[in-house]
């Protein structure tokens, strides 16, 4: 590699540099992710080789997510989704296991541009971003990126601990160890007071919404938020009063036909705003848009992809492991699968779930992430051992059985039956599911996607859209598959391959299986043939049987089939006498 400029950095630095990216690489935040990790070490050795003008969202699409030229980082988010999972990544790290290190190698906001900053002495600090040695007072400054990048909350832990000082409320109650939110009635700031209907039956609608929306997520009763309506509250204070863990407050202002609701969801640790947003609308029916603006707030906050989730898994990730039980455990594991599917990831994420459930053998989520895992093992064949499939199925029905009530247990089992032709099956735990969460994103796409395989073309990738529209980092890939089927099917091409380089997954038996008939019906036979010596490196011995077994373990209609496989035959990957001999 070639040093950078001598009046910059020296080659000790370098090597200290070096150093620092090899202990970030194998902790606990990246160890588990191999494309994370080769995105952060190509930022890091592009900066030291004097490329950094180099770093541009093109530019790494192709080096580091294998992008062809004809990539379009507009069009395609990868490399600015995969970045800010980074950014996170890092800032996870110099919370725990980095928090002493001497060098802080950081990705700010808007650049791919990593800042590497030393640590010498009293907290002077060397920049490689400026290219010219500055010293600086580096505690307020790295103070402020971590506030502002972690957006404070998902660097805490669980607020509740064990003993006496719990809440009275959760104390006997005994509800599970999952996380409380409090909805406070959200404020009118119309000047009208006749306007209070919509700001309370708004707040009402988001309690009734989130209480369905998971049943890990504990939701306070009208009658108790209600009495600080009007007053002034300290998240803090609040959340010890109550015994939450997070808030949601917000407001709504109408002016004649126009509407505008905010919305902030708080972590009472900390005090710390994790989500906001706001939301600009029209009048005409007011009952529509009251119903769309509690089905984006709950798409965001709750479910699977939803940001209290996603924070309760990154809290659980820094607990000492003699304090993790059951709950905890599930919630590692969920983390591990979140990056990317592999069997590295799978492996680690089942033995979590086998952990939780020796701890508690009644425990219906990780029944459920269990049997989930054994669906997908199993379809992306990252079990090398997976379950005969009426184990698959039974293991899929505990789950119901253990908490009927539990969507995403609903579509584990939608899955289940899906994958071994029980479609009458599918079609009531696909339907429960909905009606037990209409506004996750990740139930919505994924049983989108199977209604669409199926046949009910219209049907499920309606479902797959809105699921997009509500959530779209929850609906990723099943969104992405649908949409790519679905064009293809329509002769539409071009937008088929679209969707299929925007899917996450593009180095897999099964992206290799819908690129080629794509390309086929292109025209493009070089990339076709690309993607078949790939495939060939997963299956050795690939045929036209492989594609046709993929489409029927799908539930495809032999009509849509023969149209994919008339792309397979016209890409030449199989040669002509695998044609000749249909």
């Amino acid at each position: 590699m070639t040093a950078i400029p001598l009046n910059s950095w020296s080659e000790s630095d370098q090597e200290a540099i070096r150093q620092q990216l090899d202990r970030i690489l194998h902790s606990g935040p990246f160890h588990q992710s191999q494309r994370r990790q080769r995105f952060l070490e190509y930022l890091v050795n592009e900066t030291l080789a004097g490329r950094g003008e180099r770093l541009k969202g093109y530019n790494v699409g192709l080096e580091v997510f294998d992008r062809p030229e004809t990539f379009d980082p507009v069009v395609d988010p990868i490399v600015r989704i995969e970045a800010a999972r980074l950014r996170e990544k890092l800032l996870e790290y110099y919370a725990a296991d980095g928090k002493d290190d001497p060098i802080r190698i950081g990705l700010p906001k808007g650049s791919y541009a990593p800042l590497i900053e030393f640590l010498e002495g009293e907290e002077q600090v060397k920049s490689i971003s400026t290219r010219r040695l500055r010293w600086q007072i580096a505690a307020p400054a790295l103070a402020l990126i971590l506030m502002l990048g972690a957006v404070g909350a998902w660097l805490t832990r669980d607020l509740w601990g064990p003993g006496p000082e719990r809440p009275a409320e959760e104390r006997v109650l005994g509800v599970p160890q999952g996380p409380a939110i409090a909805v406070l009635p959200f404020v009118n700031l119309s000047g009208d007071p006749q306007q209070e209907y919509f700001s309370d039956g708004l707040t009402e609608d988001l309690m009734t919404a989130l209480s369905r929306a998971s049943s890990d997520l504990r939701v306070l009763a009208r009658n108790t938020t209600f009495q600080y309506k009007g007053n002034p509250v300290n998240a803090p204070e609040l959340g010890r009063e109550l015994g939450v863990r997070y808030v949601l407050e917000g407001s709504v202002r109408r002016a004649d036909d126009d509407l505008r609701v905010t919305a902030q969801l708080i972590d009472t640790g900390t005090g710390a705003h994790i989500w906001a947003d706001k939301f600009d609308r029209k009048m005409a029916d007011i009952f529509l848009v009251q119903d769309e603006i509690v089905s984006r707030i709950v798409a965001k906050i709750a479910g699977n992809f939803g940001v209290i989730e996603m924070t309760e898994a990154k809290s659980v990730t820094r607990k000492n492991p003699n304090e993790i039980q059951a709950y905890d455990l599930v919630l590692r594991a969920q983390e591990a699968m979140r990056p990317e599917y592999s069997h590295e990831t799978f492996s680690a994420a089942k033995e979590l779930l086998r952990q939780a459930i020796a701890l508690d053998p009644l425990n219906a989520r990780a029944r459920r992430e269990l049997a989930y895992l054994a669906v997908i093992g199993w379809v992306f064949r990252f079990d090398d051992k997976p379950l005969p499939p009426q184990e698959i199925t039974a293991q899929a029905a505990k789950a119901v059985q253990l908490d009927p009530a539990d969507a995403r247990a609903r579509m584990v089992a939608a899955s289940a039956y899906f994958f071994t032709k029980q479609l009458d099956l599918f079609e009531r735990e696909a339907q429960q599911a909905i009606a037990l969460a209409p506004y996750d994103g990740e139930i919505l796409a994924t049983v989108g996607h199977l209604i669409a395989s199926s046949g009910q073309w219209q049907r499920g990738v309606a479902l797959a859209k809105k699921a997009n529209e509500l959530n779209a980092a929850a609906a990723a890939g099943w969104y992405h598959a649908a949409m790519y089927y679905d064009y293809y099917l329509q002769g539409d091409y071009e937008r088929a391959l679209e969707f299929r380089r925007l899917h996450l997954d593009q180095q897999a038996m099964h992206a290799y299986i819908e690129y080629i008939p794509v390309y086929g019906q292109l025209g493009r036979k070089e990339e076709a043939l690309e993607n078949w010596r790939k495939l060939l490196a997963d299956v050795p011995g690939a045929s036209a049987e492989t594609f046709e077994n993929w489409y029927h373990l799908w539930n495809m209609r032999d009509e849509d089939i023969a149209k994919l496989m008339d792309g397979v035959y016209k890409s030449g990957v199989l040669g002509p006498e695998a044609k000749a001999g249909q």
